[in-house]
């Protein structure tokens, strides 16, 4: 028994040392060396608890949960298509951004996701690309084709647009109103749509 507790002990630390590497340094400071280091452990305890440094990632990518859940999300706001679009999403927007913003792990993650591929950021992609994914599902039930297309592009323009914000990239956003609003009539103006082609010009190429 005490041999396992001290097991999970020194696992405990090594997952806590990979999520204070990533908020300080990104994911460019991962490595066993300094996993171990700053876990205060000897590096071979990662090969033989996780199977190498990789095992070790996903072990603390499966930790915890990166964002939160539609759930959560629907507790917080009214997500309801029956609002206008630009009143549901600009409010959805800032909660994510303070919810990404307020962890620096999760932050960073979100920043070298692209950049980085390993367990953490991908883990922290397929909930990204979930929690939108159900966005447009809850907030279109019951709507016809258009409209759902509608709000599967709103969804995935405006999660473009937070992604760019949190990489410190300035963006006008103004095609976001423009497509919402194309939305309350069941379809999406020339107008919108040119400014949709407009903002993705802008998007920095990691994010797209």
């Amino acid at each position: 028994m005490p041999r396992t507790r001290s097991r999970a002990k020194t696992e405990e630390k090594f997952l806590n040392a990979v999520l204070e590497l990533v908020a300080q340094d990104g994911c460019c400071a991962l490595g066993v060396n300094a996993v171990a280091h700053k876990a205060g452990a000897d590096k071979v305890l990662i090969y033989r608890y996780f199977g190498n440094l990789q095992g070790l990632l996903l072990r603390a990518a499966e930790s915890r949960q990166w964002l939160p859940s539609l759930d959560e999300l629907l507790n917080s706001l009214r997500l309801e298509a029956d609002l206008p679009a630009a009143e549901i999403i600009h409010p959805l927007a800032r909660v994510l951004t303070h919810h990404i913003r307020a962890d620096k792990a999760t932050h960073q993650i979100l920043r070298w996701r692209k950049a980085e591929a390993n367990p953490l950021t991908e883990h922290f992609s397929e909930q990204w690309k979930q929690i939108w994914q159900k966005i447009s599902e809850h907030l279109s039930t019951d709507l016809d084709y258009d409209a759902r297309e509608n709000w599967k592009r709103l969804t995935e323009l405006t999660a473009l647009i937070i992604e760019a914000e949190l990489c410190d990239e300035r963006l006008d956003s103004g095609c976001i109103d423009h497509i919402a609003n194309g939305i309350v009539t069941g379809r999406v103006t020339q107008e919108a749509t040119t400014s949709e082609y407009l903002i993705e010009d802008q998007l920095p190429t990691n994010l797209l």
